[in-house]
């Protein structure tokens, strides 16, 4: 019997990358997948493959800066697919910029996707999950998330606060079995990357399957124990700095 049989898994950002190869990797262990993102064509795309090899999933278009639009999502989640037991909070934007260069709407546009969009996500499933005292939620961070560095003071801010909402949740929700934890990647080979990096050596960069696979791992009875935490995923990478 597959692990994840029965549960309902939300990824955001699920049309590529890691929240690809993690929709993916939930299917195959059973779970019932919402794909989200606001590209419709690549949330189509991952929900084909899923389907093509005997799982489950929906495509949902969904603007994640959008209160009303988030809220609309997840009531449509929960009357097509169920009550949602995981959530993995995936979708998310980075500026490669100075400070003084930064504009405020650029500012503001990666503290909308990374942080409120997570806020929202999160608040949409959460009642469900205190009444049946369970569920797993997943937060992806950065390494930029536990350090600093120039050139992308947006992103960082963004990834620590991604880091201090989840250990936050993750001790207020103890009591009622919900599971809070972030992942923090190293260099991953994304398609993100590849558009704010094209030149930069990838030899030893991660790839989306190797973060997927550290994401699903916490979704499973094995890591119960594991809960408000950051977990660091660097590999032999190193950090853009250019």
């Amino acid at each position: 019997m597959s692990t994840l049989t029965g549960k309902v898994a939300v990824v955001t950002g699920g049309g590529r990358g890691i929240g690809k190869e993690t929709s993916i990797l939930l299917a195959q262990l059973g779970a019932t997948l919402a794909v989200l993102s606001n590209d419709q064509e690549e949330i189509n795309n991952t929900v084909t493959q899923i389907i093509s090899n005997g799982g489950n999933a929906k495509a949902y278009f969904c603007d994640l800066t959008s209160r009303d639009t988030i809220e609309q999502t997840f009531k449509q989640i929960e009357t097509d697919l169920g009550h949602v037991d995981i959530l993995i909070n995936n979708a998310g934007s980075m500026v490669i910029k100075p400070f003084l260069e930064t504009s405020i709407e650029e500012w503001d546009s990666i503290q909308d996707l990374n942080v409120r969009g997570m806020y929202l996500a999160t608040r949409a499933v959460v009642p469900n999950m205190i009444k049946q005292l369970e569920g797993i939620i997943i937060n992806i961070s950065s390494i930029w998330g536990l350090k600093g560095g120039p050139d992308r003071s947006a992103y960082i801010t963004a990834k620590h606060a991604v880091i201090g909402f989840t250990k936050a949740l993750g001790e207020e929700f103890k009591p009622f079995n919900i599971r809070v934890n972030a992942v923090c990647p190293g260099p991953v080979a994304t398609k993100m990357m590849e558009d704010l990096a094209p030149t930069v050596n990838k030899d030893n960069w991660l790839h989306p399957i190797d973060i997927a696979e550290i994401i699903v791992d916490l979704c499973l009875e094995k890591t119960k124990a594991v809960t408000a935490t950051a977990i660091e995923a660097f590999g032999i990478g190193r950090p853009v700095n250019t």
